[in-house]
């Protein structure tokens, strides 16, 4: 073999073989070599058995460590620019469809919106009510909002556009103080908006939106205006009659509750806790943290009133400066009864047989240690300009920078956060806490996500899967709002414990962001500092033809299903063909606020196919299980294709 090589080479090879012959210790080398090979084995074993923690040391593999701990600088991603498509056309045609939508999904150009969509909710008429900042009363003829310098807005408030860039100057003209009633029906133009230009006195900023009956949505709490001698509105209760059109004001809270979190009972009574009152440009203090629980109730004249539900008072749970637990508390309903919370890292229970009683049953562990990452910003208007923080340690999946949905009965999903203080990046952690035992709830490792995300959206989709989106890889100041971005949404496959990478978006949606499923199956996205909205198409929407086009999915349809649900035993539903169903999901129409989905929560429904066009399926008689309320209902093929969402309130 060596003579048919090179003169040359072949010349190498030999005074190389003799070089090693003639050391004399080449035994030495050779006993190196081989415990060097078995040292390298032994890794590759135990890379694939154990994983690492900072804390803990190592840790079987069958038990998923908090994060994903790995050495490297961590890019924070630029945005992919804008899909040169017509933006007033958001009906897809086939040519529009990138070839890989049916694994990452599809990004419709972006459209104005008349707010910043900090809130939204989906009402029972399948409408939606966005609000979180002054309206836009005038801009500059023939341009869209992103290409105006100057914008006019409600109360001939003006505003500048932000170093020149598609996104604002934000915290000066973030006050609820109008509303959009869109259609999605009727398309994204001026046809499809109702707005309200400050209907009632309020400021609805960093409230908490919630159905409240098949007619009504009421708004709690918010802020103080930042124009001069504006009246507190923190402690405010809001209603809007979808019927009418009308809003008016119902009794105030005790408390003032801005960036409280609501949750509702079997009894369907509404329970609010956390929130605080806040001074503008003054620091908080632990005297105006809401740290006492309130109950709406009726009187026996009909009214409404909230009632304090003094012996819940808990400090440590409700009002700790530490980590911030008074701040949106993630808040759900046990099906045992009782109402669970999670505060910054801290797990608590309501006992409802005992007044509401908050117990401390739990705590999310904290990361000390463990491998950091340098987090680095690039400019995505300039290359050459970045933004470097100093070496931080990823953290744990904890606080009101996370987001949490149910998943399941009784199974809560976390993902994202970032613990207080400094030296933490956001996190990439995501858990999933069992509650079926609400006093005794169970922490559970879930595959991370590829980013660190905090004020990130989780929205759930009719497959059972959750699309997360936005989110910033580090926030330690108002000003990494703006740098530290995660471009690239994500979607968790709940059977499979994975996360898959979706298409890349073209604009930041942080912490005063909203996304929002609708009953098509679309989710509107909208908000972080900019007055336009988006449609990610997931790809449960898209197929290969048999040439290997991509192309819109031939989807199941429910032909007919009532409105009001009073019977929840057994239901029945008209569809398409049933041959192919594989699942009835049903998901709360719920409401988003900063990275908050209130209550959201979905369900598998039990059903049986009866004949080619019938489908009858039963609902959880326990209302601790599924509370009265507005749903979603879809059904889904065994290709994991769903059809249109159909709104439903059961009682």
């Amino acid at each position: 073999m060596l003579s048919k090589l090179n003169p040359k080479i072949k010349k190498n090879i030999l005074n190389l073989i003799r070089i090693i012959i003639s050391i004399k210790s080449f035994k030495k080398i050779l006993k190196f070599s081989l415990i060097f090979l078995f040292m390298v084995s032994s890794g590759f074993f135990l890379g694939n058995h154990f994983s690492f923690d900072g804390k803990k040391g190592f840790n079987w593999k069958g038990e998923k460590t908090l994060n994903t701990y790995i050495k490297k600088k961590y890019y924070v991603q630029k945005p992919v620019n804008p899909l040169n498509l017509n933006s007033k056309n958001t009906e897809l045609k086939e040519g529009d469809i990138p070839k890989d939508a049916n694994l990452k999904g599809f990004w419709s150009p972006s459209f104005d919106w008349p707010v910043v969509a900090v809130h939204s909710v989906l009402l029972p008429d399948e409408t939606v009510m966005t609000f979180g900042s002054y309206g836009i009363k005038e801009k500059e003829e023939g341009k869209n909002i992103s290409q105006n310098k100057k914008l006019k807005l409600t109360d001939n408030f003006e505003l500048e556009r932000d170093k020149g860039t598609t996104q604002w100057k934000h915290h000066d003209v973030l006050s609820g103080v109008d509303f959009v009633i869109w259609d999605p029906k009727k398309g994204i133009d001026k046809n499809s908006q109702k707005v309200f230009h400050r209907p009632v006195v309020l400021d609805a900023f960093c409230s908490v939106v919630r159905v409240f009956d098949n007619e009504n949505v009421f708004i709690l709490g918010g802020n103080i205006e930042p124009k001069h001698g504006a009246p507190d509105t923190q402690n405010a209760t809001t209603f809007y009659n979808i019927k009418t059109q009308k809003f008016s004001k119902g009794r105030n809270l005790n408390y003032d509750r801005w960036y409280g979190s609501i949750v509702r009972t079997a009894e369907n009574h509404f329970i609010m806790v956390g929130g605080a009152k806040i001074i503008p440009h003054k620091e908080l203090t632990q005297d105006r943290i809401s740290h006492v629980p309130e109950i709406l109730t009726s009187n026996d004249d009909g009214t409404l009133s909230w009632k304090l539900l003094k012996e819940a008072a808990n400090k440590e749970l409700l009002g700790g400066m530490k980590g911030e637990e008074w701040s949106y508390p993630k808040f759900f309903l046990s099906s045992d009864g009782n109402p669970f919370g999670i505060s910054y890292n801290k797990l608590w229970v309501m006992d409802k047989k005992n007044n509401y009683k908050i117990s401390k049953v739990g705590e999310i562990q904290l990361v000390t240690g463990g491998i950091s990452e340098k987090i680095i910003h690039q400019n995505p208007n300039d290359n050459k300009d970045y933004k470097e923080l100093q070496t931080l340690t990823i953290s744990a999946p904890v606080g009101d920078k996370g987001s949490a949905v149910m998943i399941a009965k009784d199974q809560i999903l976390f993902i994202g956060g970032q613990q207080k203080g400094v030296g933490y990046a956001a996190s990439n952690g995501t858990i999933l806490i069992d509650i079926s035992d609400s006093f005794n709830p169970k922490i559970i490792k879930k595959e991370s996500m590829h980013y660190p995300r905090a004020f990130a959206d989780a929205t759930i989709l009719p497959t059972g899967d959750v699309f997360v989106n936005g989110g910033t890889a580090v926030y330690q100041s108002a000003e990494d709002d703006t740098y530290f971005n995660n471009f690239t949404p994500e979607i968790y496959k709940s059977n499979d414990d994975i996360w898959k990478k979706m298409s890349k978006s073209n604009f930041r949606r942080n912490y005063h962001s909203t996304s929002l499923l609708l009953p098509d199956g679309r989710i509107f996205v909208a908000g972080g500092d900019v007055w336009n909205a988006q449609f990610f198409y997931p790809p449960y929407l898209f197929a290969k033809n048999s040439n290997g086009k991509t192309i819109l999915a031939k989807r199941p349809k429910i032909e007919k299903l009532k409105k009001i649900i009073s019977n929840r035993k057994m239901q029945t539903m008209l569809v398409d063909d049933s041959s192919d169903i594989e699942k009835i999901s049903l998901i709360s129409t719920g409401s988003t606020t900063h990275a908050q989905a209130s209550e959201l929560k979905y369900l598998s429904l039990d059903f049986t196919k009866t004949s080619k066009n019938e489908i009858r399926f039963s609902i959880p008689e326990d209302k601790s299980t599924l509370t009265d309320g507005t749903y979603l209902i879809f059904i889904v093929s065994s290709s994991g294709i769903p059809s249109e969402g159909k709104i439903t309130y059961i009682k």
